[in-house]
């Protein structure tokens, strides 16, 4: 078993403890979508390792975010049969998938060996990995691998649907519009994942935001939200400033984090992509965005950023939320729900200056 702490607080602090089996993440082929051949862009599979039980299959389930793509076939996770137990599935078929913004998209590999940014090197200050053999306890967020070309369900694009090798895993990788995907939360309608944040320590130091995705090989992250984010002595900020809502499974209300501005910009118009978007990263909606008291709803739009996605902006200001972001912490030095530091104010970098943004 693997267990990813959460703290957090609604007035005081709270212990939430996510408790997911370590899986192995192979999904039978079935009668799904394509043959096993279509959509392969992973290269030559002979000689792959670690596969027990076939290639994966990618299917799609509603969620409240709209479709999204889950888990299909059997299930993934192949346990054999034991003279004790029979064989299973540890993530059934439509358990969620995800993918992390740290990742850099596998169609910008440029003839290289792909590098990802949630990787299987355990933290010492986290206790474990961002991902891992999907056997290993330490994974915190288990890689979906196949063994051969993934398989489309129906209603995914098998275009769209691809793998690649990992070096650090030793497989390959199932991906979706060049996004490598993972398990979290197992099972049919579980979206515990989605909006999920993950900076620095307390927090687990993943440096990342990890989404559901859409059919269209965009994120599914819902309507985004914006309220406001009062000072603390933890603050960089003396007056209340702009935040997003994430982590909306953890609590109602999910956690406010601080979001930014960029100079870099024009208005209207985001000029952070790539590196600088997998450090600072775009707020995302999939739907009009939502305020709470405080926020001009007049001054709320959204773009669409150059990969089709939608990103809220604020006075014409596209937001962004920092990928070291601090969460702030009660007196036992834990994360709670009032907010995050503002640690990436004043942050110089590709051109520009990040900063707070007031209402």
């Amino acid at each position: 078993m693997r267990t990813s702490k959460i703290i957090l607080g609604v007035g005081a602090a709270l212990l939430l403890s996510v408790v997911a089996p370590a899986t192995v993440s192979y999904a039978s082929p079935g009668s799904l979508g394509h043959d096993a051949g279509s959509g392969h862009k992973g290269g030559d599979h002979h000689g792959r390792h670690g596969s027990d039980h076939g290639a994966g299959v990618v299917s799609i389930e509603s969620s409240p975010n709209g479709p999204v793509l889950v888990v299909g076939g059997a299930g993934a996770g192949f346990v054999p049969a034991t003279t004790t137990t029979p064989a299973a599935y540890n993530f059934p078929a439509g358990s969620s998938l995800y993918f992390a913004t740290i990742d850099r998209s596998t169609n910008d590999l440029d003839g290289h060996s792909y590098q990802a940014g949630c990787t299987a090197v355990v933290d010492p200050t986290a206790g474990f990995a961002c991902t891992g053999s999907p056997v290993a306890d330490t994974s915190d967020w288990p890689a979906l691998t196949t063994d051969g070309p993934p398989v489309a369900g129906p209603g995914v694009s098998w275009r769209l649907l691809g793998d690649v090798y990992r070096a650090d895993l030793g497989t390959f990788q199932v991906t979706y519009a060049g996004h490598p995907l993972y398990l979290f939360d197992a099972g049919p309608n579980s979206f515990f994942g989605a909006n999920y944040l993950e900076t620095v320590a307390p927090l687990p130091p993943w440096n990342t935001a990890w989404y559901l995705m859409a059919p269209s090989g965009l994120a599914a992250p819902g309507a985004a939200n914006l309220e406001l984010e009062a000072p603390t002595a933890q603050t960089t900020y003396t007056s209340a400033v702009v935040a997003a809502e994430m982590l909306p499974g953890v609590a109602p209300g999910g956690a406010a984090v601080t979001v930014y501005s960029f100079s870099g910009d024009s208005p209207w118009k985001s000029r952070c992509n790539r590196s600088c978007a997998r450090d600072f990263m775009p707020v995302l909606t999939s739907g009009p965005p939502t305020v709470t008291a405080g926020i001009n709803a007049l001054g709320v739009g959204v773009i669409e950023r150059h990969d089709g996605s939608n990103q809220v902006t604020y006075n014409g200001h596209p937001l962004y939320i920092y990928s070291q972001e601090q969460p702030a912490v009660d007196g036992m030095g834990n994360p709670i729900l009032a907010g995050s530091v503002g640690n990436g104010n004043g942050i110089q970098a590709f051109g520009g200056t990040f900063s707070v943004v007031s209402p």
